[in-house]
């Protein structure tokens, strides 16, 4: 990437990828573009808010970019003007960590904060309102949020979870072969899979797949790099670590 920073987040959009915001002892606006065509990074428009820890999805060809590390600020951005456009922000404050994904025609978050409490809300973009769901049980901040048709999948250092957001009921799935933190996640058809993070004392170079249907994690290959604290997106059925 053109700019060095950490704890960023990544998507990808139209065969394109977005890593945007992130910290490198402040708090960064810069975002960038990657064609996997020309194999070329280029800056676009900066956030109107600086954003690390926080969560990233897209709706109707938009990338939303919802809060972070003490940050409840929510916008959203255009490619097609390359502009940034504020949405309301979240009545929540002051949390360590967002993470965020779209079920169905609404955006789901995860909000964990000071307190020791994982909030979750929900945004929908038709009426820019914000609702409130169960929060989640849990013990650390160090979690990824994904989703699949109507069904939330936390994936978290101490555990997973999983939320039908018909029913609003967090449950119990099974967990990772190991702990890790500062991992990516990112879900292709029935499989959400698991990068780069570190163990106790090391980095994790092992990557984990989670099959929805059959409830069940598998260990399945090995990255090359030392992934830890960035982004990763799914495109053309290839994972690109950032």
């Amino acid at each position: 990437m053109r700019k060095k920073r950490c704890k960023n987040s990544a998507i990808s959009l139209s065969g394109a990828i977005y890593s945007i915001g992130g910290h490198t002892g402040v708090e960064i606006k810069a975002a960038e573009c990657y064609n996997p065509i020309k194999k070329q990074w280029h800056n676009i428009a900066p956030t109107n808010h600086g954003h690390w820890e926080f969560g990233i999805c897209t709706h109707n060809d938009l990338v939303y970019v919802v809060g972070g590390a003490k940050n409840s600020t929510v916008e959203r951005y255009c490619n097609a003007t390359n502009k940034w456009y504020s949405c309301q922000s979240m009545s929540t404050n002051n949390h360590i960590t967002t993470r965020a994904a779209r079920a169905k025609n609404s955006i789901y978050t995860l909000n964990y904060g000071h307190n020791g409490i994982t909030s979750c809300m929900r945004f929908d973009p038709r009426e820019e309102v914000w609702h409130k769901f169960n929060k989640l049980e849990t013990t650390s901040y160090g979690f990824e949020l994904v989703a699949h048709d109507h069904t939330l999948f936390a994936i978290g250092s101490d555990g997973c979870r999983r939320l039908d957001v018909r029913t609003n009921q967090w449950v119990s799935m099974p967990s990772m072969s190991s702990s890790r933190h500062g991992f990516s996640a990112v879900i292709y058809a029935d499989d959400i899979y698991v990068l780069g993070g570190r163990g106790k004392s090391q980095f994790t170079k092992f990557v984990e797949r989670y099959n929805i249907r059959k409830n069940k994690w598998t260990i399945i290959d090995t990255v090359q790099i030392e992934h830890y604290l960035g982004g990763a997106a799914l495109i053309s059925g290839n994972f690109r670590l950032n």
